[in-house]
């Protein structure tokens, strides 16, 4: 996984992503936000276009990179990523979201297991999670 962390993690969320997805990018370039809130994103490689797509190998670059973090964050802004090849999870993590139903990106997983399909804003994303952590608490 490639991590964003916050200094203080109050809320934890994995995100099925491809690094060309317009909705990916926009919750990216809240990032800073997110973290500021306390919401770790933890990012795992969904290229859309499927294994073996030039999508799929600009997403192992990034995984593979010297600096991942920096890496997805150019990718996800049109910047170029060098070409790197590794032992990587990108296949690993596709299969996983195809098995656990991901038809799209982003798609976001809840600290509950509960999927969210689609782009959430950041404000409206740690409503959701602390009506989920209320709700949790009151079980």
């Amino acid at each position: 996984m490639i991590v964003f962390a916050p200094k203080q993690t109050r809320y934890e969320v994995t995100v099925f992503t491809d690094i060309e997805c317009g909705y990916c990018r926009k919750l990216h370039q809240e990032m800073s936000e997110l973290n500021g809130l306390g919401v770790k994103i933890r990012y795992l490689a969904f290229p859309r276009a499927g294994i073996g797509s030039s999508t799929y190998d600009k997403m192992v670059s990034v995984w593979c990179a010297d600096d991942p973090k920096k890496a997805i964050t150019d990718a996800k802004a049109d910047r170029p990523v060098p070409p790197k090849q590794c032992d990587n999870p990108v296949s690993e993590e596709y299969n996983l979201g195809r098995a656990l139903g991901v038809t799209g990106t982003p798609t976001l997983v809840l600290e509950n297991g509960q999927l969210v399909p689609g782009y959430v804003p950041a404000q409206r994303l740690v409503q959701m999670l602390e009506a989920e952590k209320s709700r949790a608490a009151a079980r």
